[in-house]
């Protein structure tokens, strides 16, 4: 097998991980929020509430009743295309409206972020060493094909096809989980203040720091109601481009 045979395997074998990855890849906290009764809200204000369907590339409310509109269209789901992600104003569970068995999970899930057990806070360790050294692992594997490049005929010729050979590694780079911020290690499990940017001003929230991403942060046990209408118990998950975590709080 000649060296330009492997270059062009390699090609196509990162390129078959890159689909792979991208379509079993999902935000870890939009996972929490699959298949309960969900209601999203958007920055023009449109609202819709059905069950939550997490896809690779969006998100599929199924509305828990057929709904009519306008020219008698009937609607049974609304879809959210991941391009459509900076529109979200805020993704919200309501307690009120999980199933039995939905509440069981949650409650459940909530124990294990309030009261984490060592194999959790262990795991969590890891996996954010891991993320920090990626960065790292990155440029030795970099130096390891340019070298390679250099000294073999299989390095040539991957050499040879260097902008397709980089495009896949940052294909495949880019689909692994990298968000790491310490100052929301620190608070992850407590309570905390959550500033969300509504239009003009900034609204606070009470919850507790469930998990964030690159894109979104997680909060449960959330009053999330104005104080007119007294309390509504919620969590919610909103965009880091508009929530900001400020304070620890009780």
């Amino acid at each position: 097998m000649d060296a330009a045979t492997i270059t062009i395997i390699f090609i196509v074998l990162s390129a078959m991980l890159a689909v792979v990855l991208r379509k079993i890849k999902k935000d870890k906290c939009l996972k929490d929020f699959r298949d309960d009764m969900i209601t999203i809200e958007l920055l023009n204000g449109q609202q819709y509430r059905g069950e939550l369907k997490l896809k690779s590339s969006g998100l599929q409310f199924n509305y828990p009743e057929l709904i009519k509109g306008e020219n008698n269209l009937k609607f049974l789901s609304f879809l959210l295309y991941k391009n459509e992600y900076p529109d979200i104003q805020a993704v919200v569970r309501y307690h009120k409206d999980l199933t039995e068995e939905g509440k069981i999970q949650r409650k459940e899930d909530f124990q294990r972020t309030f009261q984490p057990s060592r194999w959790r806070k262990l795991r969590r360790s890891i996996l954010n060493f891991l993320k920090i050294i990626k960065d790292a692992v990155i440029e030795i594997i970099n130096m390891l094909t340019s070298n390679l490049s250099k000294t073999t005929p299989v390095g040539a010729a991957i050499s040879t096809n260097n902008n397709q050979v980089n495009k896949m590694k940052n294909e495949v780079y880019n689909l692994v989980e990298t968000s790491y911020e310490p100052l929301l290690e620190d608070y992850i499990g407590e309570r905390v203040i959550l500033e969300l940017k509504r239009e003009n001003e900034w609204v606070k929230y009470n919850g507790v720091l469930k998990d964030y991403t690159a894109e979104f942060i997680e909060l449960i046990d959330v009053d999330y109601a104005p104080e007119s209408k007294g309390k509504i118990d919620a969590d919610l998950i909103v965009l880091r481009k508009y929530g900001i975590v400020r304070n620890l709080s009780k």
